[in-house]
């Protein structure tokens, strides 16, 4: 399986960032680490020299009660002996501040404890002795325990030791800086790195951003070829389609008026054949009848035809004038009288007087389809009404019947053109399922409008409402 370049750059960009990241987490972890180190080292620093300080303080203590005693010895005078004494308290002050300052290291506390004490405590008894002897004794006997030798022999070691314990403070405190430096280094180094890799992350970035720019503007130069090439074509078969729909249109019309003039004649002859009846056998007059009825579904499905095309074709002229109600209601019963009654339908049309501007062949055509399709769906014995009445706007027409109801899943499909639902005519009737579109699109074109209501098993109910103009 091949990785895309795009996978890869994504992989490598992602891979970058992600160490970036841990690198300065990393980096920011070490930072706060050597900042505590810093505050500690600080404060080890200051500790370290205030303990060298101390240390050199308590052996100039040392020399200060020595220098006091021998002026007190030499001169008699007890003023030396204030200094003494200030120098005698204040060792005992310093030892304690000492011992605080290098408690944190046991190494030191025990060589201050153990050694360097024990000597300032046995300098300090012998200074002790040569005051008590010469206030005891006298100056002479004083000054031979001042010249001997363990004075100058406990200084000496005294003097050893206090260097000892400030070059070992001086070691600690190399050691603390060397790791410091050492932790410094560290921290300087990843956040080198970090940042190096954060912008190598932003550059390869930057790099797949613009190819990736790059990229789609090449994408969306094809998609706009495309797009123009597809234009092309479909402008090309618009134009084709509708060049083909006029020819079908142009067909469908030629078709369907020169259908019109032979099955009108074929009709006026099936008529002057019915009307010869009485010498004819009743089998003839049988077929005779499929015969009328067969060439009245042609006649009405061409003039289905004619009117679905004129009305696509906005071809279908509105002449409004005044129309008389009264008259169009007469003559739609006497026009489907006959029909009801050849399947045993009670056909009953209300009577009413006014006059409505309109046009008076649409509104018909719309009557005719709603009322044949009531018949049409009704079984025998059964009735179907047509009523009109007037109101504020215009008329308001209803066609209803006693059918088996409209299921309520085919009313959304029941004006659709050529729609076959689940209701079939009752009495073997051809259905085109034109008749109701061509009701509503002539109901809109009189700026009408068409309505529908219907229980199973009990009926149902077109309204048309018509204004006045």
């Amino acid at each position: 399986m091949k990785i895309k370049p795009n996978r890869l750059q994504a992989t490598g960009i992602y891979v970058l960032l992600v160490l970036s990241i841990l690198l300065v987490i990393v980096s920011a972890y070490i930072t706060h680490y050597n900042t505590v180190e810093k505050e500690e080292s600080t404060k080890t620093v200051i500790r370290r020299y205030r303990s060298i300080e101390s240390a050199t303080k308590l052996l100039s203590l040392i020399h200060d009660m020595e220098s006091a005693q021998r002026g007190y010895i030499l001169s008699g005078d007890s003023v030396f002996l204030t200094p003494y004494q200030q120098a005698q308290g204040a060792i005992s002050t310093e030892t304690s501040i000492l011992k605080k300052l290098i408690n944190d290291n046991e190494e030191q506390t025990r060589f201050l404890e153990g050694e360097i004490l024990q000597v300032i405590r046995q300098r300090s008894e012998d200074l002790d002795n040569g005051i008590r002897i010469y206030n005891a004794h006298g100056k002479d006997s004083a000054d031979h325990r001042i010249n001997i030798k363990t004075g100058q022999t406990h200084m000496d070691a005294l003097r050893i030791l206090v260097e000892d314990l400030v070059r070992r403070e001086r070691l600690l405190l190399a050691r603390q800086n060397e790791t410091l430096e050492k932790n410094m280094s560290v921290e300087d180094t990843v956040r080198f790195i970090a940042f190096s890799l954060i912008g190598l992350t932003s550059l390869v970035a930057l790099i797949a951003l613009i190819e990736r720019q790059r990229s789609i503007k090449n994408l969306v130069e094809t998609l706009n070829r495309a797009n123009e090439a597809l234009e092309e074509k479909v402008q090309e078969r618009t134009k084709q389609l509708v060049e083909a729909n006029a020819a079908k249109d142009h067909f469908l019309g030629i078709a369907s008026h020169d259908l019109k003039a032979p099955l009108s004649g074929i009709l006026r002859l099936i008529e002057v054949l019915k009307l010869e009846g009485s010498m004819r056998a009743e089998k003839d007059q049988e077929y005779l009848n499929y015969m009328e009825d067969a060439c009245h579904d042609m006649l009405r499905l061409i003039l289905n035809l004619l009117d679905i095309n004129r009305i696509e074709r906005g071809a279908t002229p509105i002449v409004k004038q005044p129309v008389d109600v009264g008259k169009l209601m007469a003559k739609l019963e006497n026009e489907f009288s006959h029909q009801a009654r050849l399947k045993h339908i009670d056909f009953k049309a209300g009577t009413i007087s006014g006059l409505l501007n309109t046009d008076a062949d649409a509104l018909s055509r719309v009557l005719e389809n709603l009322l044949s399709n009531a018949i049409k769906f009704s079984p025998r014995h059964r009735v179907v009404q047509l009523h009109a009445e007037k109101n504020a706007d215009g008329f308001r027409f209803a066609v209803t019947d006693e059918g088996p109801g409209i299921p309520e899943e085919d009313l959304p499909y029941l004006f659709g053109k050529f729609q076959k639902l689940s209701n079939k005519p009752t009495g073997g009737e051809g259905s085109t399922g034109l008749g109701l579109s061509i009701a509503k699109e002539l109901t809109h074109l009189l700026g009408g409008k068409i309505t529908v209501a219907s229980e199973l098993a009990k009926g149902t109910v077109f309204t048309v409402t018509i204004p006045e103009s």
